[in-house]
């Protein structure tokens, strides 16, 4: 149970980590994007 609950929640913030790594990125200025978020 605590195993599955874990698993959610980090892919949940992985989601929302990478939402905000794309949001955020101005359009003229887009740093990399780090391996494992393009992955996702």
């Amino acid at each position: 149970m605590t195993k599955t609950t874990a698993k959610l929640a980090s892919d949940v913030l992985s989601k929302v980590a990478n939402f905000f790594v794309i949001s955020a990125s101005p359009v003229t200025h887009r740093p990399e994007i780090p391996q494992e978020l393009k992955k996702q």
